[in-house]
């Protein structure tokens, strides 16, 4: 199987910080390849708040669920490491939008792993898809619009 080059966007609107924990690192003392997902799920909970929503799990009379995710691992990281996590929202749809990670290791300089999610907003009342909130989408473009330098 071939493998697989996640692409970057030209630009990041939003970035965290986080410091490996020893709960992250496994037996041979290096981040577990299982704990990259969870460390880019904080940096979306993290991005949601910015944007003004007190609770990042359901907002806009919806919940918002992964529908796909891919991780490309390009180094490791250890105990105690510095990373760096950028995000930018990229591939906005009717229904779906993605987020697209960058995280790099600032201990290390160098860059540490790739991720891609497709995330829906999902009606738990209604059990369905719902299309991507208007309101939602108008928060992100002033977020864009502050990276990008624009007011």
């Amino acid at each position: 199987m071939p493998r697989k080059t996640i692409e970057l966007p030209p630009r990041f609107i939003f970035s965290s910080d986080y410091r490996v924990l020893y709960s992250d690192v496994n037996s041979v003392n290096h981040l577990g390849a299982d704990r990259v997902l969870p460390i880019a799920m904080e940096t979306q909970l993290r991005f949601i708040n910015h944007l003004g929503y007190d609770d990042a799990i359901a907002f806009e009379d919806a919940g918002l669920i992964m529908g796909y995710s891919e991780v490309q691992y390009l180094a490791e990281a250890k105990y105690g490491d510095e990373l760096r996590i950028e995000l930018a929202v990229d591939n906005l749809r009717e229904k779906s939008f993605e987020l697209v990670y960058r995280i790099s290791n600032l201990s290390r300089d160098c860059e540490m792993a790739r991720v891609v999610t497709t995330l829906l907003f999902f009606d738990y009342q209604r059990t369905c898809v719902v299309p991507v909130p208007e309101a939602f989408l108008e928060r992100v473009g002033v977020v864009s619009r502050q990276a990008a330098g624009d007011t």
